[in-house]
């Protein structure tokens, strides 16, 4: 249980500014999404609300006093001191940059990523109130889950959606330039000159000779001599 309880508490507390920084992407991925359909402020908005409530729910828990050894008391102080120290100082910032990067996907993923540390060591502390605590103890740390449970669906649905609607735009993007590239290879208005290589055929050589021209015989004196005159 020791041992069980001491890896919860490690784990909340590094879920602070920066453990959520080794979760971020590498610089040259793009960190905004197209717009989502829901109002983004008004969930985080509701998830510090939220969040608040908790925290003041927590300090009214009277773990001292629970029917339990002393050494199992100090590890759940431990723990819902984690928990305040994580909405007061982590959550915040966290909504913050989530705000000011009018829906970076980088922000709101760590901002969900520290919801769901939250959101379990509450529901485990939750639980130790219900079982060793008092009912008016328990209640409204319960109704502070449910609230954070709400929250944490509406960012994650954002979340979805928003990075759906990225991919989309990768895709388009994608098409279209292969589609000028596509283009490019063809130049309207020029002409396409095809250079043909290929050697002319040789012609065959004639086997009929040419006829020979007879000269005109000269006449004879005898002939001349009988010639009228």
């Amino acid at each position: 249980m020791k041992t069980a309880l001491s890896a919860v508490i490690v784990l909340l507390v590094s879920a602070g500014p920066a453990a959520m920084a080794q979760a971020q992407p590498p610089a040259s991925q793009p960190s905004q999404a197209a717009p989502a359909a829901m109002d983004l402020n008004t969930v985080v908005a509701q998830i510090q609300q939220s969040a608040n409530s908790a925290s003041v729910s927590i300090g009214k828990l009277r773990i001292e006093k629970w029917k339990t050894d002393a050494e199992q008391k100090q590890q759940l102080q431990e723990i819902a001191g984690a928990l305040q120290k994580n909405i007061a100082n982590a959550m915040p910032g966290m909504v913050s940059d989530v705000q000011s990067s009018r829906g970076s996907l980088v922000a709101s993923f760590k901002l969900y990523h520290n919801l769901n540390v939250v959101y379990e060591n509450m529901s485990y502390l939750a639980d130790a109130a219900g079982s060793l605590g008092k009912k008016d103890e328990f209640e409204p740390l319960a109704t502070d889950i449910a609230a954070l449970e709400s929250g944490r669906k509406s960012l994650s649905a954002y979340i979805e959606q928003a990075a759906a609607k990225l991919e989309s735009a990768n895709r388009q993007l994608a098409a279209s330039n292969a589609t000028r590239q596509t283009q490019a290879t063809v130049v309207p208005g020029k002409k396409v000159v095809i250079i043909d290589d290929t050697p002319p055929p040789k012609r065959a050589k004639s086997t009929k000779k040419k006829a020979s021209s007879q000269p005109t015989p000269t006449p004879t004196p005898a002939q001349s001599a009988v010639s009228p005159h």
